[in-house]
């Protein structure tokens, strides 16, 4: 079952499982652990939470002006307003900062519980898409952003699931020029991306979902050519780190 023939009900099951654990994990972690480094570079996991409480909140603007057959920028001011949003919220007092997280994540959940199957297709400005594709991204972001909390949550702990549709959604990043040839060693899953000089990288299939999303995995990739290949860039939209 790939996540394209995910039901905005089961979707919807999946992205409250990601919720709670991100809630989980950061009510467990200290004040001093919440200014520490996160797995992203030149973040603390203060900015991780304020992104994803933000994120929630983007979501459900989306949705909400949606339903009044309304387009609307993802986030309040673009990216500038985005980016000032995550270093301000970095540095607010960690209950605040928890706090918000579940409020933002509660108030998605609650709208999302609403809406019809015919909502689900209404078109919202979010890389120009619906107001279901808004979910699979929130599933992304919940699920990849519990890595980057380095809390304990790793690639091997996403379901199979998550893994093939973030190589779905990741695989424009093939280089130029190549044809990425994935291989999951674990798994019966091989894939091939792009055209031109083949490259294989095999690896298990939650460590080659990983790489794709530019985040360190947790067991060895092997590829044809003496390095892994250097990855295009994240599929542009201003959402996305």
């Amino acid at each position: 079952m790939t996540a394209h023939a995910f039901s905005p009900h089961e979707l919807t099951r999946r992205v409250a499982r990601s919720h709670a654990r991100v809630t989980e994990f950061c009510d467990a972690l200290g004040d001093d652990r919440v200014i520490g480094v996160s797995a992203l570079p030149g973040w603390s996991r203060g900015h991780v939470i304020q992104h994803l409480a933000d994120n929630a909140r983007a979501f459900e603007r989306q949705a909400r002006h949606a339903l009044r057959g309304r387009l609307i920028d993802v986030y309040d001011g673009g990216q500038r307003g985005r980016d000032l949003s995550i270093e301000r919220g970095a540095a607010r007092p960690p209950a605040r900062l928890h706090a918000e997280l579940r409020e933002a994540q509660r108030a998605l959940e609650e709208i999302w519980a609403a809406l019809t199957e015919e909502d689900w297709r209404r078109p919202v400005r979010f890389r120009s898409g619906t107001v279901l594709d808004t979910a699979l991204a929130r599933w992304r972001e919940a699920e990849i952003h519990a890595v980057d909390l380095a809390a304990g949550y790793r690639p091997r702990d996403w379901s199979r699931d998550f893994a093939l549709h973030t190589l779905d959604f990741l695989a424009e990043r093939a280089p130029s020029g190549v044809r990425l040839d994935l291989r999951a060693t674990d798994d019966e899953h091989a894939r091939s991306l792009g055209a031109g000089r083949p490259v294989r990288v095999s690896g298990a299939l939650r460590d080659l979902a990983a790489w794709m999303a530019g985040r360190a995995t947790d067991g060895e990739l092997s590829a044809s050519t003496t390095t892994l290949p250097e990855l295009g860039p994240w599929p542009p939209a201003v959402v996305d780190r």
